[in-house]
């Protein structure tokens, strides 16, 4: 650990100057940190009280990397920690028995993350990372559409080569981060993330595979209830029209969301949720609209309205706090004038204090299409706005998906992940071996092995067995 005197001189330079450093740190989503119900709060800071150990050794593997914090930690405190993930191993395709082969297969993520109080009311915090890596086949399915799910648009391909799914080079930026405050019952945050909805991955509104957005927000809570109130923009993969640059801009859609979450007792929670949002750049209206209140010729911008609800059913099984979970949002639908079903989420999430265990079931409707919605005489109506960020859908990666995860820990140090999904491609299972070096940063060494089988993926063969190991920083578990 390096620690220097406060100054807020030094506490915005850190915010702003790369940090070199070799190492490892937790998951990519790791400064979510969320209450009992799934959502993120302001004050999500995960923090390591500082080790006095006599060597520099012991305080090195306690202790976050870098401490810019004043002695006591009273009034302003800076931490950074390193996000480095390397890994190498190798992909056995097969066809049948007679027909295998094998390449390589690697992943490298690096970059920092800080956190920190500022005067001891402003929350902030936030990671910079670089990704570059030879996909999977499974990953590569969405690396060749220059994407990367929770992370957004990426390059794709090398030298002219390296751009099929079974061989898909990537390259992708990620930046995160916020600032905040809570002051009495209210609080308000600002920043580029992606405010998950829900106990689960996937969500019937804002799941945790979206791209992080920018962002401003506004709380107010109580005992018994909260309201929460943000305004976000998102990215399409569309260009718009070419304007007085040489390349066209990518079209942009702004999105309101209302919440309002309530307690009933100690085990029930229900939360409401509102969702409008609608496209910047204008369209056209086709002839045969007017009984929808358009003109031939006339432009308009394309919007759409969301609204649902998340019940949760919260139980405490002996040292066990066990989360059962649903959500249904449904679309209005303006050209047939008629509530749709959007996207439907069941599961129930257990963590105990050695282990957590989920099981999730997401669906995803037709009505999520943006420009397929019939009218009358069977042609398309008006679009409504793509639910969508940097090309990944805000609710869920897939159209239907059955997945089981679990992590347990044992011994101190070792902890066993493993985890198993059916969607839309594949079927699709991996297990994880960890053992941790450094508990703050998380610093951890893993080997793990997982098998794919799909008759979808375009790829010449039916299925693979992947084998890795290296340090653990990072998207594990990415799917």
């Amino acid at each position: 650990m390096i620690r220097c005197l406060p100054s807020r001189f030094a506490a915005t330079l850190l915010l702003w100057m790369p940090v070199l450093v070799f190492g490892q740190g937790g998951e990519w989503w790791s400064l979510r940190t969320t209450d009992s119900s799934g959502f993120v709060t302001i004050e999500r800071l995960e923090l390591t009280e500082p080790s006095e150990a006599h060597t520099w050794w012991q305080r090195t593997v306690q202790n976050h990397l870098f401490d810019f914090s004043d002695a006591r930690r009273s009034q302003n405190l800076i931490v950074v920690d390193p996000v480095v993930q390397a890994f190498v191993g190798s992909i056995r395709t097969s066809n049948g028995a007679d027909n295998e082969k094998a390449r390589a297969w690697w992943d490298n993520i690096r970059g920092a993350r800080f956190q920190g109080v500022i005067d001891g009311k402003w929350q902030l915090g936030g990671e910079l990372l670089e990704r570059q890596g030879l996909a999977e086949p499974l990953l590569g399915h969405w690396a060749t559409d220059y994407r990367i799910p929770g992370w957004g648009r990426a390059k794709l391909g090398k030298e002219s080569g390296y751009n099929t799914v079974d061989e898909a080079y990537f390259d992708v930026m990620f930046t995160r981060g916020w600032v905040g405050r809570v002051r009495k019952a209210w609080g308000w945050d600002a920043g580029v993330d992606a405010l998950h909805i829900g106990a689960g991955r996937a969500s019937a509104f804002l799941s945790r595979h979206a791209a992080p957005a920018p962002y401003v927000r506004v709380t107010h809570h109580r005992a018994s209830h909260r309201t929460s109130l943000w305004t976000t923009r998102w990215m399409s993969t569309r260009r718009g029209p070419l304007g007085e640059t040489s390349e066209s801009l990518l079209d942009r859609s702004r999105a309101l969301f209302l919440t309002h979450q309530h307690s009933i007792g100690t085990h029930v929670v229900v939360q409401g949720i509102y969702n409008f949002s609608w496209e910047t750049t204008p369209q056209e209206a086709a002839g045969g609209w007017e009984t929808l209140g358009f003109a031939e010729g006339e432009l308009y911008k394309p919007t759409r309205h969301v609204a649902g609800l998340d019940f949760q059913f919260h139980q405490q099984v002996a040292s066990a706090r066990v989360t059962v979970f649903t959500q249904q949002s449904l679309t209005w639908i303006g050209s047939t004038r008629t509530l749709e079903p959007l996207t439907r989420i069941v599961g129930v999430h257990a963590r105990g204090q050695k282990w957590t265990v989920r099981a999730e079931w997401a669906e995803r409707g037709s009505a999520h299409c943006r420009d397929c919605h019939p009218i009358s005489d069977g042609s398309r109506g008006p679009i409504q706005t793509e639910l969508s960020n940097a090309g990944i859908n805000i609710h869920s990666l897939w159209d239907e998906s059955l997945r089981a995860e679990t992590m347990v820990r044992f011994r101190k140090r070792w902890m066993v992940r493993a985890a198993a999904e059916q969607n839309d491609l594949a079927l699709a299972w991996h297990t994880d071996v960890l053992f941790e070096l450094q508990p703050t940063w998380p610093m951890r060494l893993w080997i793990g092995i997982g098998h794919c089988r799909s008759d979808l993926l375009d790829v010449p063969f039916e299925g693979y067995t992947g084998m890795r190991m290296g340090v653990h920083a990072g998207v594990l578990n990415w799917k």
